[in-house]
C-alpha cells in the first residue's frame, strides 16, 4: 500500500510539472498559473483583476489598463503573491507590460478628435449612446440598464451627479444635474433663469417651429423649439455639449481626479475625488473643513454622511428637490 501511495504522488508531481510548473514557486504561462512547494505543484487561480473603463473605477494604488485594474508598485514586496514588480506594475511572471487604457481622460480635449467622443467621469465615450427616442422615459417606460430617468429623459449613469463637489467650478448638484449657483437671472447661462439660488431651464417657447424646415440652417426642431444641431462638442458653445444631436447646457459632473497620481501623496483617488484617509472626524477637520466627517476611513462632507437622495424622485415630500444629496 505504501508503494502505491508513493507511485501516485510521483505521478501527480510529474503531471503538474508537465502542465507548466518548473520550480518551487508560483508560475504562470499560457496554460494557467501553478503553485509549487515542498508537496508538489498544483494549478491555482491567478491574482484577480477587476475590469475597468478608466482609473476612477480602480481603488487605491491601482490604475486602469487593457488587462483591468493593475496595482502600482516600487518593488516585489508591494505586489500580491505570484506577481512581480515590473515597469512599476504588479504583473504575472510571463505577462507582458500592460497598456494604459487609451480611453482615460480628464477633459474632452484628451479624447481622440473626430469621433464624437466626450470625457465623462474619466472615460472617453459617445455621450448620446442611448440614441433618439430610446432616451425618452417615464414611470411606465423605464430606461435601459446603465441609464436613469431624469425629467423624462434617459441619462447615462456616468453623467449624473450625487454631491456638489463632483461638479467642480462652484456648481451645485440639483436632481442629478450640475447647475450654476446664482444671485440673479443675469448670472445664469443663456436659456436659464435663477430660482432658489440655482440656475434652472426656462420653460420652452412653444409654437416656434413645426419641423426642421421652420428653423435656420444648423438648427433642428425639438419640442416646437429651434435648437442648434451638432455631431460633436466642437459645434456647441463652451458651456454646452452635444447630446442626441442637439447642443445642451453641460450639466455633467467632472471628476477632480482619475488617478491617485493626480492627488497629493497618501491621498488616493476614490470616485473622482482625492480622499484623505482617517480614523476619526476630528482628524478630518484639521485637513479640510468641508470634508469634516470620517466615514469608512475617508473624510467626507456632512451631506455625504447624511444623504437621503440622489434624485428629486427619492424625496418623500412632494415638491422637494434633491440638492447636494439632501432633500429640501
Amino acid at each position: 500500500m505504501r508503494h502505491t501511495y508513493a507511485l501516485m504522488f510521483a505521478l501527480l508531481v510529474t503531471a503538474a510539472f508537465t502542465s507548466g510548473c518548473r520550480s518551487e514557486n508560483y508560475y504562470c504561462n499560457a496554460d494557467g498559473c501553478f503553485l509549487c512547494d515542498g508537496l508538489g505543484c498544483r494549478p491555482v487561480d491567478g491574482p484577480p483583476r477587476p475590469d475597468c473603463n478608466g482609473d476612477y473605477e480602480c481603488s487605491g494604488d491601482r490604475y486602469c489598463a487593457d488587462v483591468g485594474c493593475v496595482t502600482e508598485c516600487g518593488d516585489d514586496s508591494d505586489c500580491p503573491m505570484g506577481t512581480e514588480c515590473r515597469a512599476g506594475s504588479c504583473l504575472n511572471p510571463t505577462e507582458p507590460e500592460p497598456v494604459p487604457n487609451p480611453g482615460t481622460c480628464t477633459r474632452t480635449a484628451d479624447c481622440p478628435a473626430g469621433q464624437g467622443l466626450v470625457c465623462v467621469n474619466g472615460v472617453c465615450q459617445v455621450d448620446n449612446a442611448c440614441g433618439g427616442a430610446a432616451c425618452e422615459c417615464s414611470a411606465t417606460a423605464p430606461c435601459a440598464n446603465g441609464f436613469t430617468c431624469i425629467d423624462g429623459e434617459c441619462r447615462a449613469d456616468t453623467t449624473i451627479c450625487h454631491f456638489s463637489h463632483e461638479c467642480g467650478g462652484g456648481r451645485i448638484c440639483v436632481n442629478g444635474e450640475c447647475r450654476e449657483g446664482c444671485d440673479t437671472a443675469a448670472t445664469c447661462p443663456v436659456g436659464q433663469t435663477c430660482e432658489d439660488s440655482v440656475c434652472v431651464d426656462l420653460p420652452p417657447v412653444t409654437g416656434e417651429c413645426g419641423d426642421n424646415s421652420d428653423c435656420s440652417n444648423g438648427e433642428v426642431c425639438i419640442d416646437s423649439v429651434c435648437e442648434t444641431s451638432c455631431t460633436s462638442d466642437t459645434a456647441c458653445t463652451a458651456e454646452q455639449y452635444c447630446l442626441n444631436g442637439v447642443c445642451v447646457y453641460d450639466d455633467r459632473p467632472q471628476p477632480f481626479c482619475t488617478s491617485s497620481a493626480q492627488c497629493q501623496p497618501g491621498r488616493p483617488c476614490v470616485g473622482g475625488v482625492c480622499r484623505t484617509p482617517c480614523e476619526t472626524s476630528p482628524e478630518c477637520l484639521s485637513f479640510d473643513v468641508q470634508f469634516r466627517v470620517c466615514q469608512n476611513n475617508f473624510c467626507v462632507t456632512s451631506n455625504e454622511a447624511t444623504s437621503n437622495c440622489m434624485l428629486s424622485q427619492d424625496c418623500a415630500t412632494p415638491g422637494d428637490t434633491c440638492v447636494d444629496g439632501v432633500c429640501r
